[in-house]
């Protein structure tokens, strides 16, 4: 991924984030239904995981492994905070799901 799309992705998750906490009602609403389809994309995700997009997600270094549950962990604790705690379950099961498929595809296939 460019640097550019980087810094885009993370503009908008900031955006995400502070229309959940600082946001008037509406603003949260609109806030609620794009994290909602983030999660369905997440959950689709899943489903076309291949080894090299699991080699992608496990492969990177440490700091950029932390950066990324930190960002979770904003996204389940904004989501808390706004009041949509169920979705905040959901999001939180999607992205540790994402993960541990991840191993999984990663791990070596033993042969019967």
């Amino acid at each position: 991924m460019k640097t550019s799309s980087k810094v885009f992705a993370r503009m908008l998750d900031t955006a995400l984030l502070a229309g959940l906490v600082l946001g008037s009602a509406d603003v949260r609403v609109f806030a609620f239904w794009m994290v909602s389809i983030m999660v369905v994309l997440m959950f689709m995700g899943l489903l076309v995981m291949t080894p090299e997009l699991a080699e992608k997600i496990q492969g990177r270094s440490i700091i950029k492994k932390a950066f990324g549950v930190l960002v979770h962990a904003l996204y389940v604790s904004a989501l808390i905070c706004a009041g949509f705690p169920i979705l905040a379950a959901l999001y939180a099961t999607a992205a540790s799901v994402i993960r541990i498929s991840a191993e999984a595809k990663l791990a070596p296939q033993v042969k019967p």
